[in-house]
Formats: C-alpha cells, sequence, structure tokens
C-alpha cells in the first residue's frame, strides 16, 4: 500500500457533506431569509401608507379648488411633506433595522468562519500528526525486513558451518575427522596436542549453535515485530485517509463560511448605505418641510386679500347678472302683459263675433248660443327640468355644496360641478342664450365664458364655464351645442378639470336642478 502524503502535498476531490455546507452557510442563508422577509413586509406597508397619502393629496387638491394657486401649491407641498415624514422615518427604522440584522449576520458569519479556519487547521494538524506516525512505522518496518533478511542470511551462514563441522567430527575418515585426529597420534603429547585441538574446534562448534540460537530466537522476535508494525500501519494509513478527508471536509467548509463572510458583508455594507439614503432622505424632507412651513404661513396671509378680491369680484358678477334678471323679468312681464293683452283683444273680438251671430239668428228666427271663449291664460312654466345639456362629458371629481377649507379653517361654497377631464377637452353651450361675459377673470376663475340663457321657471338662467385653457366665442349668441371653449386649468385650479356654475337671478344653485 502505497504511504498516505499530507494533504498539501495529495488533494483528492472530495464531495463536502451537506452537513458540513449547511453549518457554514445556515446562520447566513437564515439571516437573510428572515431579514429579506421582514424587508418585503415594512415594504408592502410603507407602499400601502404612500397608495393612501397620494390619494389623501390628491383630494387636498380638489378641496382647494377656487384657492389662490401658491396658496394651494403651498398647502399640498406641506401636506406632501407631513405625509412623507412618517414614511420616511419607517424607511430609515426599517434600513437601520436591515443594518444590524445585516452587522449581525455578517458577525456570525465571520465567527462561523474562524471556526470553520480553526477546525481546518486542527484537521491540517491531525493530517501531519497521523502522516509522520505513518512515516515512523514505515521506516520502522523497512528496518525490520533488513534486519530480518541480514539474520536469515547469517542463519543460513551459521548453519552450513555447523553441519561443516558435525560432518567432521562424525563423517570424516581416518585422520581428516577429529576422531582421527585424537586416536591417530604416535605419542602422547601429540595426543595431548591433538586432544586440545579438537577441545578448541568444539569449543567453536557450540559457540556457533548458542549465536545460532539467538539469531533463530531474534528473527521470530523481529517476524512478531514486523506483524505488530504492519497491524500498525494498517491502521495508521486508515487514519491517515479519514484525516485527509476531514481535513479536504473542513476545507471546503472554511471556503465556504469565507464566501459567505464575504457576502454577508457585502449585505452590511449596502444595508449602511441604504440606512445612510434613507436618513439623508428623512432630512431633506425635513428641511423642506420647514420651507414649506413658512411658505404656507406668507402665503395664508396673502390669501385674505385674494379672497376679498375674489368676493368682490364675485359681488360684481351677482349685481349684473340680479340687474340683469330684474331687467328680464321686467322684459318679461312687459311681454306677458303684451301677450295677454293681445289675447284679450283677439278673445274680445271672438265673443263681439259670437253676439253677432247671435242677433243675426235671432233676427232670422232662429236660435244661437253664443260660445263665450275661456279667460285669457299664458304659461310661464314650460322650461323641463333637464333643460341645460352637459357642456362636457367626465367624471364628477366636486360636487355643489359647502366644504371644509383645510388652510383656512372654515366652511366654503363650492358653487358648481367640477368635472374632471383633460386640458383641451371641448366645451360646449348648455342651452341658447347669449354670451354676456368672456376672457380672463383675476377672481380666480381664469379664463371664463358666462352665457345668459334668459328667464326659465320664472328665474333669470345664467351659466359660467371656467378655468378654460382657450376660448372660441367671446361675445353674441350661441346655440346649444355650440364650442365656446377648451376646458383647462387656469386661475385658482389644481388640475386639469371644468367647474361648470349655474346661477338663478344671480344666485348660484346645483346645477344637477337643470342638467
Amino acid at each position: 500500500m502505497v504511504p498516505m502524503k499530507p494533504m498539501w502535498h495529495k488533494r483528492q476531490k472530495r464531495e463536502v457533506s451537506a452537513a458540513t455546507t449547511l453549518t457554514a452557510a445556515g446562520l447566513v442563508v437564515a439571516c437573510s431569509i428572515s431579514l429579506g422577509s421582514a424587508l418585503v413586509a415594512r415594504a408592502d406597508s410603507i407602499s400601502d401608507q404612500k397608495k393612501k397619502n397620494d390619494q389623501r393629496i390628491a383630494a387636498l387638491g380638489q378641496q382647494l379648488e377656487g384657492t389662490n394657486t401658491k396658496l394651494a401649491t403651498a398647502y399640498v407641498n406641506l401636506q406632501r411633506t407631513n405625509a412623507a415624514l412618517p414614511i420616511a422615518q419607517q424607511r430609515v427604522a426599517s434600513a437601520q433595522a436591515a443594518q444590524r440584522q445585516a452587522e449581525a449576520a455578517q458577525a456570525a458569519a465571520e465567527a462561523t468562519e474562524r471556526r470553520a479556519i480553526a477546525a481546518e487547521a486542527r484537521a491540517r494538524a491531525h493530517n501531519e500528526q497521523v502522516a509522520q506516525k505513518l512515516a515512523v512505522a514505515q521506516a520502522n518496518e523497512q528496518r525490520a525486513k533488513e534486519k530480518l533478511a541480514k539474520s536469515a542470511t547469517e542463519l543460513v551462514s551459521s548453519q552450513d558451518a555447523l553441519d561443516s563441522y558435525a560432518a567432521e567430527v562424525f563423517q570424516g575418515a581416518g585422520q581428516e575427522s577429529q576422531l582421527g585426529l585424537v586416536f591417530g597420534s604416535t605419542s602422547p603429547e601429540d595426543f595431548a596436542n591433538r586432544l586440545v585441538m579438537a577441545d578448541t574446534a568444539s569449543t567453536v562448534a557450540s559457540d556457533t549453535i548458542d549465536k545460532l540460537a539467538a539469531m533463530t530466537a531474534d528473527n521470530t522476535s523481529t517476524r512478531s515485530y514486523l506483524t505488530s508494525v504492519r497491524g500498525e500501519i494498517a491502521e495508521l494509513k486508515r487514519q491517515a485517509e479519514a484525516a485527509l478527508a476531514a481535513a479536504e471536509s473542513a476545507a471546503a467548509a472554511a471556503t465556504q463560511a469565507k464566501n459567505q463572510a464575504v457576502v454577508a458583508k457585502n449585505n452590511a455594507v449596502t444595508a449602511a448605505a441604504n440606512a445612510a439614503a434613507a436618513k439623508t432622505e428623512l432630512d431633506t424632507l425635513k428641511g423642506q418641510q420647514v420651507a414649506y412651513a413658512a411658505d404656507l404661513n406668507e402665503q395664508k396671509q396673502n390669501e385674505a386679500a385674494d379672497l376679498a378680491s375674489a368676493r368682490a369680484e364675485s359681488a360684481r358678477l351677482q349685481a349684473i347678472l340680479v340687474e340683469r334678471a330684474r331687467l328680464a323679468r321686467i322684459a318679461e312681464q312687459k311681454r306677458i302683459a303684451a301677450l295677454k293683452a293681445k289675447l284679450e283683444r283677439e278673445r274680445q273680438a271672438q265673443i263681439r263675433a259670437e253676439r253677432a251671430k247671435a242677433a243675426a239668428a235671432a233676427k232670422a228666427g232662429r236660435k244661437y248660443t253664443p260660445r263665450t271663449p275661456p279667460p285669457v291664460t299664458v304659461p310661464t312654466n314650460t322650461t323641463p327640468s333637464n333643460y341645460l345639456s352637459y357642456p362636457a362629458v367626465g367624471p364628477t371629481t366636486s360636487g355643489f355644496g359647502m366644504r371644509w377649507h383645510p388652510v383656512l379653517h372654515k366652511w366654503m361654497l363650492h358653487d358648481g360641478l367640477d368635472w374632471g377631464i383633460p386640458c383641451g377637452t371641448p366645451v360646449y353651450a348648455a342651452a341658447p342664450g347669449d354670451i354676456i361675459r368672456a376672457g380672463w377673470r383675476a377672481s380666480g376663475w381664469g379664463n371664463q365664458v358666462v352665457i345668459d340663457h334668459g328667464i326659465h321657471r320664472g328665474v333669470d338662467l345664467v351659466t359660467t364655464y371656467n378655468h378654460l385653457t382657450s376660448i372660441v366665442k367671446f361675445s353674441g349668441s350661441v346655440n346649444r351645442g355650440q364650442l365656446i371653449g377648451y376646458s383647462g386649468t387656469t386661475g385658482y385650479s389644481t388640475g386639469c378639470h371644468l367647474h361648470f356654475g349655474v346661477y338663478e337671478d344671480g344666485t348660484p344653485v346645483n346645477p344637477r336642478s337643470w342638467l
């Protein structure tokens, strides 16, 4: 089996366990999910609030129709910033909370990274220790093998020498054997010398036998040690493979944790930038709020003069309409009186004719009863309830009646109907009549056309068309449905629309009673 090398010498591609991956990434993922869910919920809440605020601001525009444009603009701007401030504060709070969560996630991810790096270092150290132990065991194995091989060679040599000695002692012929040397002596002195030589040879043989026995015992011990070392090597190789796998898994976990820490850090940086931007937006709104509040106060002071001028202009128009109504009523009375006189003359003529017929019949001896015509009556209320036609078609954005002025804090009459139509929409005369005034009005109506339709239902009926972009008919009589101008947003207006007014004897009434 090939010895295992440290992981920095040999890296194998291994799949990182799911548990390791989740350990490294789980915290950051969990924080990201919770943070994302919280931000989505807060974003939905802020979006809903913004929609409601936009609707409220749009309604304010309708309430402010007829108010000085500068005042209306200042008030709408202030209300818009007032409405935006809580949203901006929520955004700051949400962004700061997101920043705190992101920073906590970053800290947790970096702690996970540090633990993963430490685990990798421990795994590397363990892998090195096992590799060193394995190298020592393999070196011991090699030395045991070499010792056993050398001992085996020496054992064979000693055994051969011993075998030769035995052969010489017991198998040698004549004088060549040791026994021959002893018993073939020629004198006592020669015998003694030969006996000493034989004893020396026997001692050498005995030493060889002892050495052979010792070598045999040592070989047995070496073989046992070699068996033990080989078992240790097998176990160390198994440990080395496990250590390498653990080190590689720890390295992968450390890399994963490092990547997650980088992501968490980027998220924290982004969250901090978002929080700073939200705070800047909030501070900007606060500054705008102060400026708009000051502007509103200034415009409110000017509004009193503007309202006085508008009231004076309205009073002048009403005086004109009242006078026209008086003259129209006198003219109508004269017309009715003349018509009655004419009808009465015709009735008297019919009566005289009937009487003449009766006298002629009596003279002729016939009977004739004269027919008496009914008394003269002149109808004075022949105008239908829907006498006026719609001057334009569009959704009603503001009705006739009293409404609360959000800036001046008082109830004021909205003396007509507002139809939300785009600027430049054609506007037509609601009925036949005479244009009594057309042009720019400083009272807040902008470009205005006023049409007198004469006496109907006993009152002088007048219609007004206000905030026009342009006028195409400035004077003279008009027919029903004739083009008189185009809708717009001139004067005290907060958006494109047509303000349609109806007056009875100079007094504004609900136009719906005539439409």
